[in-house]
Parts: C-alpha cells; structure tokens; sequence
C-alpha cells in the first residue's frame, strides 16, 4: 500500500538515505552545520565532527556539501569511507578523483597532481574543501600522515586545502595517534541526540517538507517516538517511517500511540 497518497504526502519523509533537501535546522543540528561551515569558509584546515551511530552526521556532511557547491568560490567533495581496508595509495586516488584528477602512476606522481591542482584552486581564488564521512575507518596511519601533508600546504596568505572529518567518537582517539595532524584540528563538534522538543519539530519538518500536514501523528505518538529512538535521527526515521505504513493499513488517522507501539514491538525495540 502507497501510504503517501493516503497521509496527502508529496513523496516519502522517512526514506533510509540521508537527503540535504530534508536537514533540519534544530539547535543540535544548525549548530554543527554553522561550526563546520565556518572551517571551510575561512580556511581554518581541519574540522571534526563525531556522533554516535544515527545521530545524524551524515546528513550534516551532505547538507553542508550541498552548501559549498552552491557558492561561488569552492571546491568540495565527499568521500565516504565503508570500510577501514585504505591504504594511502587507494586514499590518494579517491582524493584524485574527488578533484577532476585521473590518477596514474606512482604515489608520488598522483601526491603532485593533487597538490598542483590545489594550487591551481588556491591562484584561481577557489578553497577547496575536501570531506571524509565514516573517517573512523581511517585506520592507516600513513593516510593520516598524507591529509597532515596536504594542510601543510599553505602560504602566508592563506591555506590550499580545509579537511572535514565525520565519524563515530572513536575517530579522535585515532587522530591522537598523529599528534602532528590532531594539533591542527581547529574545531570539534560532537552531535548529540535530539531532544524531545527536536524530537517533535523533527518530524514534523520532514511531514512538511513532504508536502504532508504537521499533524499526523499525536503527541502521545511523538512521546513514544522519543522514548524508542532515543533522539537518534536514524531510528527515528525508521519507526516513523513504519508507523505510517501501518498507520495506513489501520486506517488510522492521526497516527496515535497504538500504532507506535505495533511498530515498535514488530521492530524489537520494545524495552527489557
């Protein structure tokens, strides 16, 4: 069953692939965004955003790529890292990549390339701001080693290259490893869950921003949301997300607190 059609939703609120159209601008969220920003925008060289599972840092990366590509005056890419099997060769051409580059040849022909072509960006008056989401897979210290190379390269007018780093609060104690590379971090944003008032508002901007009404769950649902998700964008998103399909399949309109239970109990995320 189409449940869109049945809640008067434009598309779906709740799919399971973070989507900068959806970024709620709650205090948790903006903040990271506008700390995050600042590192690119004026060049501060490395920013760190860590989170636990769910809170909402890949969402944050997208939003503010988005951003940067909508200005005049940047580079940006993200590199997404789903697993911890890099070595710096394989680093260096996802990197090549991001930036227009067709890598070849030897480590250190590709490391050229890609510091001639941040010059290039830097005399051309463009930052280039280079993300790395789930960076807690960086587990190679030579890759470590190369991203504290590359913000190494700077004059005294400015630096060529800012680093966003994402990932679970394990990425920091990894970056210690490098004590060179952590004492360049110029800004640390940890991402906490939402409250029960973001919670709320959550929701209810991702209905909106479906084209649906604010209203269609109750509040005693929203209550149950919180309780269950725990504020975690993710899980919050997935219990939402169920909880309309039965909604629509019972019928139900509002959504209440008998559904969210169905849904959480068919979930397994009932407690004890």
């Amino acid at each position: 069953m189409d449940y869109e059609a049945f809640y008067g939703l434009e598309r779906e609120p709740f799919g399971d692939i973070p989507d900068p159209e959806f970024f709620y601008s709650g205090p948790e969220h903006i903040r990271a965004f506008y700390k995050l920003i600042h590192v690119a925008r004026k060049g501060r060289g490395l920013g760190v955003l860590i989170g636990d599972v769910g809170t909402g840092k890949t969402t944050i990366a997208r939003r503010i790529l988005r951003e940067l590509e909508n200005s005049d005056g940047f580079e940006a890419g993200l590199l997404v890292l789903t697993h911890d099997e890099f070595d710096e060769i394989s680093f260096l051409v996802r990197l090549s990549s991001l930036l227009g580059i067709e890598p070849s040849g030897s480590k250190t022909s590709i490391l050229s390339s890609i510091t001639a072509k941040l010059a290039e960006n830097y005399q051309n008056g463009k930052r280039t701001v280079l993300m790395i989401d789930e960076a807690n897979n960086l587990k190679n210290p030579e890759i470590m080693e190369e991203i504290r190379g590359l913000l190494n390269l700077e004059l005294s007018s400015g630096r060529f290259v800012s680093f966003i780093l994402s990932g679970m609060p394990s990425l920091l104690e990894s970056m210690k490893q490098n004590a060179s590379l952590y004492q360049r971090i110029n800004t640390v944003v940890k991402l906490k869950p939402l409250s029960p008032a973001s919670t709320r508002e959550y929701i209810r901007h991702r209905i909106k921003t479906a084209g649906g009404n604010e209203e269609i769950f109750t509040e005693t649902a929203y209550d149950l949301i919180y309780r269950f998700s725990q504020g975690r964008p993710r899980l919050i998103n997935v219990i939402c997300d169920n909880a309309l399909l039965e909604g629509a399949l019972m019928k139900k309109k509002p959504i209440d607190a008998s559904v969210i239970e169905t849904v959480v109990e068919e979930l397994g995320l009932r407690e004890g």
